[in-house]
């Protein structure tokens, strides 16, 4: 019997297809959308079904769907909604069908309700019937959903992104969506390998407390579409997490590329690994380090002689040589942490006038500096006694004069060689 209804309703789908021609040639949406004719060839006229859309779109139309079957006399034949066969869809924004009904009832509230539901399986038309009207009925999408949620700076929930889910399974962030926040971080830690990933709550208690998040967890579900709230924690700014020397090593060669700031997660040895430090392409460094208390040791610190900065600061001159772990800080802040370095300086023959040598910064504008430790070693081996000028600041964690840094300290020893011998 499915075969028959199939055979019997290409034939009014070739119709289709005609009229949608004609269809867009006249403007399409306000005209109702009809398939087939009568009486046939034989005289005979097929069984009128007009589909109601009650709100729903169907090839440009909003207006109903008549369709014609054609049924052998004495015969009959099950029908299809619109759609079934041409593939294109009746929809509704945020709504799907609940069925296809034979009444349509406008109740006193105002609200319409559907009764006596076609079954598209079994019912069917019959030769002789008059026109059947069938109205479509439609029902609210079932969503659901895990919120990544946030506190802003005013301490008022923002819901940044959604992850679509299904009854019973647990929330999960595999793409890190939770980290796609322009200009922020969400906060990690380390997994029980290690590494470090997102961390998630289920929102703050009394005391303002994060609650971590029930891995257990799984969605309740429902018949009405459910949104489950996950709160992350975000660091203001791009950054990235260092816990080791070769992560370090990484974000200080790229900050030249992408400006991202370091979180560090544990004290590092660099066992003497080289490093020309953090500073873009203009020798600045304006981005964040928090070091969190630890401490970053064994650095082999590193110098380009062709890397000069030239008249970029009346206080520096031209072909002025800025040598130090941050560069030259501007808009900058480099918290909570310990560095310890060895230098060594050969410029002679280079086109350098003037070299510049501080522990952290060589100058600091606009910048945040606040319980940093730098500790290290400075040995200058050639110059070019004729036109190099040097200026090594080993007390200050800065060069230029008038900078300082709260609750900070300098411990940089400067060995002078180039008279030995």
């Amino acid at each position: 019997m499915k075969k028959r209804r199939a055979i019997l309703f290409l034939v009014g789908l070739c119709m289709v297809c005609i009229f949608a021609g004609l269809l867009t040639a006249c403007g399409g949406g306000s005209t109702d959308y009809t398939s087939g004719s009568a009486p046939n060839s034989n005289g005979n006229s097929g069984v009128e079904v007009i589909y109601e859309l009650e709100g729903g779109t169907y090839q440009n139309t909003t207006r109903h769907v008549r369709m014609y079957y054609y049924v052998p006399e004495g015969g009959e034949t099950l029908i299809a909604p619109p759609g079934e066969y041409s593939k294109r869809d009746i929809i509704c924004a945020n709504y799907e069908i609940s069925g296809w009904y034979k009444t349509r009832t406008e109740n006193a509230d105002g609200t319409v309700s559907y009764s006596d539901e076609w079954n598209f399986e079994t019912d069917k038309v019959k030769s002789g019937d008059e026109s059947l009207t069938l109205y479509c009925g439609w029902r609210p999408k079932v969503k659901h959903t895990y919120e990544i949620c946030y506190f802003d700076e005013n301490g008022e929930e923002q819901v940044f992104t959604s992850i679509e889910t299904q009854q019973g399974m647990p929330f999960g962030d595999s793409s890190n969506r939770a980290d796609n926040r322009p200009g922020y971080t969400a906060k990690r830690a380390p997994n029980a390998n290690g590494v470090y990933e997102i961390v998630y709550y289920e929102g703050k208690d009394g005391s303002g407390n994060w609650i971590p998040w029930d891995p257990s967890f799984t969605h309740p579900g429902g018949e009405t579409s459910t949104a489950v709230k996950v709160y992350v924690d975000y660091l203001e700014g791009d950054f990235v997490y260092v816990s080791t020397a070769d992560e370090f090593i990484a974000a200080a060669k790229n900050y030249s590329r992408n400006r991202e700031g370091v979180y560090l997660t544990q004290s590092i040895d660099l066992e003497g690994k080289e490093t020309e430090g953090f500073r873009d392409g203009a020798g600045k460094f304006t981005s964040v380090f928090y070091g969190n208390g630890f401490s970053v040791t064994g650095i082999t610190l590193t110098f380009d002689a062709n890397d000069y900065v030239s008249n970029q600061q009346a206080l520096l001159g031209d072909r002025a040589l800025c040598i130090a772990l941050f560069g030259n800080m501007e808009g900058a802040t480099v918290e909570n942490v310990t560095f310890e370095f060895d230098l060594e300086v050969d410029v002679k023959y280079s086109r350098i006038n003037y070299v510049y040598i501080a522990p952290l910064a060589v100058l600091a504008q606009d910048s945040n500096v606040k319980d940093v430790t730098v500790n290290g070693s400075v040995t200058v081996k050639q110059v070019d006694t004729k036109n190099d000028t040097f200026e090594c600041e080993h007390k200050r964690l800065f060069w230029q004069e008038g900078v300082t840094g709260e609750n900070c300290e300098a411990h940089v020893t400067f060995t002078d060689e180039t008279q030995a011998g």
